[in-house]
């Protein structure tokens, strides 16, 4: 057994479990990797934060304050945020972690509210004034930082890219070639859809040339929490499935193991 209390022998080249909300639990041979875990990651775990909003970042936040010193990979400001907290391993993107190199480029996420969101996000406060003082609150308390795209390159050659919520109509064309250049040819990629950013997303993942892709919900729960409308990810694997890509939806409960 590991130290993690996991067989040394894992039987899958990579295993993903969407574990609901952002959180992403990569499985394989050697280090597991949590992407915004929701809660404390265990002994072992390496945790990547790929954005300083406190849904993201709470499950890491309450590992610190148990006092269990986690291995955190997230941009320095956020790093510095926890660090306030208690003790940290810091893994910075762009150095490696066991036998992964990680890599990871900052992106502009799409406005928290602009026109008909703007809208509704002001009706669903007015709805539920406390679920809305709690999310304010919680926003107020984590650090001002960029969201991150990360790539996982393994031993083997192989790779894995989590775009996060990145392909927006927003995105800059020196951006998105920027990214593609460096990330292009990713064996597995995990790729979140803001709402209503389907069309944008459509257009623009088959630049990245995805071995398998995994079309993402990363915010369908929270939005669900405040009262904000959805949208379901299977029509647009759908359409992405018919352009010849090999797409799969990603949704909270759902795991993908790799041979």
């Amino acid at each position: 057994m590991s130290e993690a209390g996991k067989p040394v022998s894992y039987p899958w080249r990579l295993r993903l479990v969407h574990e609901g909300y952002s959180s992403i639990r990569l499985e394989r041979p050697g280090s597991w990797f949590r992407f915004d875990p929701r809660d404390p990651p265990e002994e072992g775990e390496q945790v990547v934060l790929t954005w300083a909003e406190l849904g993201r970042a709470e499950g890491t936040l309450q590992a610190v304050r148990m006092g269990t010193n986690p291995r955190v990979v997230a941009v320095p400001a956020l790093r510095g945020w926890l660090h306030e907290h208690g003790s940290v391993q810091d893994r910075s993107p762009g150095g490696r972690v066991d036998d992964v190199q990680i890599e990871a480029i900052e992106y502009e996420p799409i406005p928290f509210a602009t026109g008909a969101e703007a809208a509704r996000k002001t009706k669903a406060a007015l709805m539920s004034p406390a679920v809305a003082a709690r999310r304010l609150l919680r926003r107020t308390r984590t650090p001002t930082a960029p969201p991150i795209v990360v790539q996982l390159s393994f031993a083997d050659g192989s790779r894995l890219l989590h775009l996060n919520c990145s392909l927006h109509q927003r995105a800059t064309q020196g951006w998105l070639n920027r990214c593609v250049e460096r990330f292009r040819g990713a064996d597995w990629v995990i790729a979140g859809v803001d709402y209503e950013e389907e069309e944008a997303f459509e257009r623009l993942v088959p630049s990245f040339e995805p071995g398998k892709l995994l079309v993402t919900d990363l915010v369908g729960n929270t939005r669900a929490d405040l009262g904000l409308p959805v949208r379901h990810v299977t029509p647009l694997v759908d359409r992405l499935c018919a352009q010849g890509l090999a797409a799969f939806p990603f949704v909270g409960g759902t795991t993908y193991r790799f041979e």
